[in-house]
């Protein structure tokens, strides 16, 4: 019998310009190295039975990333395990069981924090960019409620992130010259999940 496992993942440094497409792969090639036996599809092109949240740009750091993979077995040293044979920049910081029956990722994956600053637009037109871009797909703009406590950047919530991706908007903001490139902002997806009005609840686990 198969487990559904739950992983919250993060990527920084380098990882964050590991495209979403390669992260399958990557999840895969790790659990074998580590001595975990993933479970595979059926058909004429088996791969292993693996799904993530919705998809983030390339260069965007994430913090709290869940993918759920399915495996032959588990041991209680699962993360030790895991992480020990994952390429640098990447990290596994808590796992889950879903039990039968539970929602898909993609069902409960519902929005987004992000943490945003810009190098040559305020937090507050940060802010009204987004909310002019966004209309009400934006749950919360909260300006000076950073990454980490940080007194400076702009804290934005999105619905449907899978709709709403944050790449589109920075284009966007490219493409009016508002930002010359994305070297001029830093974007950080903090967490991904549902939204009860003031907090993100990961999926599966309690609120952060």
């Amino acid at each position: 019998m198969s487990v559904r496992v739950r992983l919250f993942y993060e990527k920084r440094g380098g990882a964050c310009f590991v495209p979403h497409v390669a992260l399958a792969q990557l999840f895969t090639r790790a659990a074998c190295r580590a001595g975990l036996v993933p479970v595979m599809t059926a058909g004429f092109s088996p791969h292993a039975k693996v799904s993530f949240g919705p998809e983030l740009p390339a260069g965007v750091v994430a913090l709290m990333e869940p993918v759920d993979i399915h495996l032959e077995a588990v041991s209680d040293d699962l993360i030790e395990r895991w992480n020990g044979a994952m390429p640098d920049g990447f990290r596994i910081r808590g796992v889950q069981f879903p039990p039968e029956g539970a929602p898909s990722l993609g069902k409960e994956c519902g929005a987004a924090l992000y943490w945003l600053r810009s190098f040559v637009l305020t937090d507050a037109n940060l802010a009204e960019r987004a909310r002019a871009h966004y209309g009400d797909a934006v749950l919360s703009a909260e300006i000076g409620a950073g990454e980490s406590g940080m007194a400076n950047g702009v804290s934005l919530v999105l619905s449907s992130p899978a709709r709403n991706g944050i790449g589109g908007w920075v284009k966007a903001m490219i493409a009016s010259g508002a930002l010359a490139g994305w070297q001029e902002i830093n974007v950080v997806r903090v967490a991904i999940g549902s939204w009860d009005g003031t907090k993100i609840e990961l999926p599966g686990r309690p609120a952060l």
